[in-house]
C-alpha cells in the first residue's frame, strides 16, 4: 500500500503515524463534546487523556517488545537497536489498553472523578480511535492477514510495507480493514449505550464493560485470519486470543452482575 504518505528530502510522513494521530484527534474531540452532558469539566478530561495516551503508548510498545524480544536480534544491543529503529511500528493494543487503563484510573482517582462514569464516556472514543489506527495498519502493511482466495482479498506489492516479503503479491485477508470496520460498528453501539447511560438507563461502568466484551469477541475471531507472527500458541490460541477470552469472561461477569443488581 502506501507506508509513506509524503517524502520530501529527508522528511518522511508515515501513513500509519498520521492515521493514529487522526484516531487520537477523533477520540479527543468526541470526549470533549460529550464532557458537558456527562457532567465533567473539559480541563479534567484533558489531563485524563494526556496521561492515558502516555501510559497506552508505553504499554503497547512494552507488550510488543516482550512478545517478540527474541526475534529482534542475537544480543541485547542488537535488539534495542532494532526496537529504536522501528519505533514507529510495533504496538500491541492490549498492552496499550492495560497500561493506558491503569494510567486513566489513577489520574481519575487523583482528581476525585467518578471513575466508572469517566470510563463509560471514553469507551466509545477508544473504539473510534482504534478504527482509525487500523486503517493506518492497512496502509503500512502491518497486522496483515493470511492468504485467501475470497473476493475481499488484497495484495500488497510495496517492498517498503511491513508485510512479510514472502507474502508480497499474494492475496491476503484485509484483517486490518475487518477490524477497523468492526471498531466503527462497536463505536456506534457504544455511542448509543452512552446515551442511555447518561439518562440513567445503564449503571456506571456498563458501557466500558460492553466495549470490553464486544472488542474481545471481534479480536478473538479476527486472530484466526491473521497471517503475521502471533507469538507462541497455547492450546492453539495466540496470546491475543488468550487475553481476549479472559477479557470477555470478566466483562460478561460484570455485565451479568449489573443486570442482577438492577
Amino acid at each position: 500500500m502506501h507506508p509513506i504518505l509524503l517524502h520530501l528530502g529527508s522528511f518522511k510522513l508515515p501513513t500509519y503515524g498520521l492515521m493514529v494521530a487522526c484516531g487520537y484527534l477523533a477520540a479527543i474531540v468526541y470526549i470533549l463534546r460529550k464532557a458537558g452532558p456527562a457532567g465533567f469539566r473539559k480541563e479534567d478530561l484533558s489531563d485524563l487523556i494526556f496521561y492515558s495516551v502516555l501510559g497506552g503508548m508505553a504499554g503497547a510498545k512494552s507488550f510488543y517488545a516482550f512478545t517478540y524480544w527474541k526475534e529482534f536480534g542475537q544480543d541485547l544491543a542488537s535488539r534495542l537497536a532494532y526496537l529504536l529503529r522501528t519505533f514507529q511500528y510495533g504496538f500491541v493494543f492490549y498492552g496499550g489498553l492495560i497500561f493506558g487503563g491503569a494510567a486513566f484510573f489513577m489520574a481519575a482517582a487523583r482528581r476525585k472523578m467518578n471513575v466508572l462514569k469517566a470510563a463509560d464516556l471514553c469507551a466509545p472514543a477508544l473504539a473510534l480511535g482504534h478504527a482509525f489506527g487500523r486503517i493506518g495498519c492497512f496502509m503500512a502493511g502491518c497486522c496483515y492477514g493470511s492468504p485467501t482466495t475470497c473476493a475481499l482479498s488484497v495484495t500488497f506489492t510495496n517492498p517498503a510495507s511491513e508485510v512479510n516479503p514472502g507474502y508480497l503479491g499474494v492475496p491476503l485477508h484485509p484483517t486490518q480493514l475487518y477490524e477497523s470496520a468492526g471498531n466503527f460498528l462497536i463505536f456506534l453501539a457504544l455511542n448509543k449505550a452512552l446515551g442511555r447511560s447518561l439518562k440513567g438507563g445503564l449503571k456506571p461502568g456498563a458501557v466500558m464493560a460492553l466495549y470490553a466484551a464486544l472488542y474481545s469477541v471481534e479480536r478473538f475471531l479476527i486472530e484466526f485470519l491473521r497471517g503475521d507472527d502471533r507469538g507462541s500458541l497455547t492450546l492453539g490460541l495466540s496470546p491475543a486470543q488468550q487475553i481476549s477470552a479472559a477479557v470477555f469472561i470478566a466483562a460478561a461477569v460484570i455485565l451479568a452482575g449489573m443486570k442482577v443488581k438492577k
